[in-house]
């Protein structure tokens, strides 16, 4: 009587605690594959700078995947590649999406502080205390700014505190013509939930150098989908 006997199939170690059924088969690398799962979630990067730790994880593992081999290639270095892709393009878009909008605001609140300076220079006082207020409060632009301001009460009494502001007076002094340049570079920061700014215009042209302080507030404008700047403070730099 013959008896038929069978070797056992026993799992063998191989890489990264992967099961292999023999010596054959290729080795798994996990570490490939949880570097294509946080190259998917880098996107949430795109929510916060904060969340780039994600993309940093997935290119540490796909490092570690695509590591040096021998034999055949292991399985889960083609998850490695596209994990880290994905990393990188979401990575990037974190990093700099974020960059480029404080560099938009901020040459957004230079122009708009100079043509303030601009307005005040030129004795359109009435526009420029349009510019101090927030967007929803502003007249129309169809308005008569100086014959309301003129007729009512109110109004004269506020624009003759405001031409008697002594940073106006500064400005006056200086003239349409004077050479503002930026003091130092413009600071973006977020407060309260809104974006707002720092800037600081310098006039070295006169008997004694002039700098002037602004911070400015940003506020979305639901009506168009854009965005308006007004100035919360004005005052000669302290």
């Amino acid at each position: 009587m013959t008896i038929q006997t069978f070797d056992p199939t026993v799992p063998k170690m191989k890489a990264e605690a992967g099961f292999e059924l023999d010596d054959s088969a290729p080795p798994l690398r996990v570490s490939g594959f949880l570097c294509c799962l946080f190259g998917v979630l880098s996107f949430l990067c795109l929510l916060g700078q904060p969340l780039l730790v994600l993309p940093l994880i997935s290119f540490v593992l796909g490092m570690f995947a695509l590591r040096r081999y021998s034999g055949q290639t292991p399985v889960g270095t083609k998850a490695a590649m596209i994990g880290m892709v994905l990393a990188t393009g979401f990575g990037s878009c974190g990093l700099f999406i974020p960059w480029m909008k404080t560099m938009t605001l901020g040459r957004q609140a230079e122009k708009f502080t100079r043509d303030y300076i601009e307005v005040i220079a030129r004795g359109e006082d009435e526009f420029a205390m349009e510019l101090r207020k927030d967007y929803v409060n502003r007249y129309p632009v169809t308005m008569s700014l100086k014959q309301h301001y003129n007729m009512s009460e109110s109004g004269s009494q506020a624009l003759a505190e405001f031409r008697e502001d002594s940073l106006n007076e500064v400005i006056r002094r200086r003239g349409p013509n004077a050479e503002w340049v930026l003091d130092q570079p413009t600071r973006i920061y977020y407060s309260y939930d809104r974006e707002h700014a720092e800037v600081v215009w310098s006039d070295p042209t006169g008997e004694t150098q002039a700098r002037v302080q602004f911070f400015l507030e940003y506020r979305p404008d639901h009506s168009n989908g854009d965005g308006q700047w007004h100035v919360e403070v004005a005052q000669q730099y302290r």
